[in-house]
């Protein structure tokens, strides 16, 4: 039975839901076909047979997992003869620092910089329900967070200096010589940027830059060959 995994459909068929994109990544990591079900951000009745009111949403025949990072755990213990997520319960624990660094840094710094952006890459339907909640969040108007981004994109810069530091040592990657969750996992706010933003926010001399570009060509590039600007982002 293929494997579903339910994802945000957005304006002219983006997909930029970057938890999605984590566990996508991950499903092609581990070699496994998966069916992509697109859905509104304002259609919770698709998903409430998950208990869940947002993606992703992974369907495994009778297993059900509702978070990225539980998606990716899953699949290493169900799958454990497919090439390895985290190489092992060390290589696991650092990897969840780096998720936790992801969310609480990386995308900090990136998420105001483009969030008047995602509005428009948004579904027309969701455009109102995503206002709403996201100016609730930052208690401004979209406009307002976004502005003034060309000079506060340099704190994105300070807060890759972990990897971009690594990669200037010769490591292509996050997990080493190969990917690894811990590379889906900061990928996903860069997929999800490249996706909703034609603001530019890496430099092609940049590591991370090449990083990202190594990131895309994965898996005959089924990153890259997705609806999504065409900017050194």
């Amino acid at each position: 039975m293929t494997i579903k995994l339910y994802e945000l459909l957005g304006d002219e068929d983006r997909r930029y839901s970057q938890f999605s994109w984590r566990a996508k990544m991950a499903l092609k990591h581990k070699g496994l076909e998966f069916e992509e079900i697109p859905l509104l951000l304002t259609d919770k009745e698709s998903i409430a047979f998950a208990n869940s009111t947002s993606v992703p949403v992974m369907v495994d025949g009778e297993r059900i997992e509702t978070d990225s990072w539980d998606i990716a755990t899953y699949l290493e213990e169900a799958y454990p003869d497919a090439p390895t997520l985290f190489g092992g319960p060390i290589g696991t624990g650092v990897t969840r620092v780096i998720n936790s660094w992801c969310d609480r840094a990386v995308n900090v710094a990136l998420g105001p910089l483009i969030a008047r952006d995602v509005l428009d890459a948004a579904h027309p339907d969701d455009r109102e329900y995503f206002r709403e909640s996201m100016e609730k969040l930052y208690k401004k108007t979209l406009e307002e967070v976004q502005e003034g981004r060309e000079d506060r994109v340099k704190v994105l810069y300070r807060t890759l200096d972990p990897i971009r530091t690594t990669f200037r040592k010769g490591q292509d990657f996050i997990g080493g010589d190969a990917p690894g969750y811990a590379d889906y996992v900061v990928f996903s706010q860069f997929q999800w940027a490249r996706i909703t933003s034609p603001f530019k926010l890496l430099d092609a001399d940049d590591p991370v830059y090449a990083w990202r570009e190594r990131m895309l060509d994965l898996y005959d590039g089924f990153a890259r060959n997705t609806v999504a600007y065409d900017v050194a982002s």
